[in-house]
């Protein structure tokens, strides 16, 4: 281990098999970018023996998921179990396709003074949650109407009893499939239900950036930026050179994303999309609109 931190504070994070060099090359940009990070739990959904021995030669405790539902495996829900099992004062939870480019600890202060650290992803909540969700949350389906969507890729609890008692009701709407499957492809299971939530008992939650910490372009998206949601897009030898440093320190390292032809909406107008987002959502409610069939939104060369 780099570091010997209590258990006053955990990160805690989930793969499976197909994300095994993902969890691996996390750890070590948290060891390389946040070399004074919290210690790191890995919820096992699924990885190869060989991705677990790593794991273990570096001192990361691993858990094993039980099957707690039927389908358990299914819209993320995997994520409101690991929330509600771990002990811990304050819990950072990071998604396994992150890379960590800066340390983090301004996310202890917002755990310390606000009690919980949440982005954006500048996407709307009503384009995102489901009917059946804000059921399950106990709030109109109007409700999530004009409000941003929470991102559970990153976002941190201090697990006092409020915060515990909303993650809790989490788990619990867990159980009902109906409220976290999709009935539209943009629903976000999970995190639908942690924003609504949120929004339900603390009205109008704080959030910082989703540019800064959840860059999903590449890892200078903007300037400062912190995290990278690289999912799998980071070139194989910057993947193999966080690998090596799984289990000591080393300099600090900065990625780079392979080169894609994209051809997407340029970020200011993903920024800028609400309203056009909240129209279609209404426009989607009156089956007045036709989702059109995408095309691929970029191609590696």
């Amino acid at each position: 281990m780099l570091n010997q931190p209590s258990d006053e504070t955990v990160i805690i994070t989930a793969a499976s098999q197909s994300f095994g060099n993902a969890i691996l090359a996390l750890i070590g940009s948290l060891n390389l970018n946040w070399p004074l990070h919290p210690r790191v739990i890995d919820y096992n959904l699924g990885l190869t023996p060989d991705v677990l021995q790593k794991l273990s030669e570096s001192g990361i405790e691993v858990r094993k998921v039980p099957p707690f539902v039927p389908h358990w495996r299914k819209h993320f829900i995997w994520k409101l179990y690991c929330l509600h099992d771990i002990q811990a004062k304050n819990v950072i939870w990071m998604d396994a396709g992150l890379c960590i480019l800066q340390p983090l600890d301004e996310i202890f202060t917002w755990l310390d003074k606000v009690g919980y650290f949440f982005l954006v992803n500048y996407e709307l909540l009503d384009y995102e949650a489901s009917e059946e969700a804000c059921k399950a949350c106990g709030v109109p389906v109007e409700f999530r109407f004009g409000k941003h969507t929470l991102p559970s890729g990153l976002m941190g609890f201090r697990k006092d009893e409020m915060i515990a008692s909303i993650l809790e009701e989490a788990f619990l709407i867990a159980h009902n499939e109906d409220a976290m499957k999709a009935s539209q492809p943009t629903h976000r299971h999970d995190q639908a239900i942690i924003s609504l939530l949120f929004y339900k008992y603390f009205g109008q939650p704080l959030f910082s950036d989703g540019l800064i910490y959840l860059g999903w372009e590449k890892p200078d998206s903007v300037p400062g930026q912190k995290v990278w949601v690289h999912r799998r897009l980071m070139r194989k030898e910057d993947t193999d050179h966080f690998i090596r440093f799984i289990n000591e320190p080393g300099e600090p390292y900065l990625p780079k994303a392979k080169e894609v032809i994209t051809v997407k909406e340029p970020l200011i107008s993903r920024i800028l999309s609400g309203p056009k987002k909240m129209l279609k959502s209404i426009l989607i409610k009156l089956k007045l609109w036709q989702e059109p069939v995408k095309k691929k939104r970029f191609m590696m060369v």
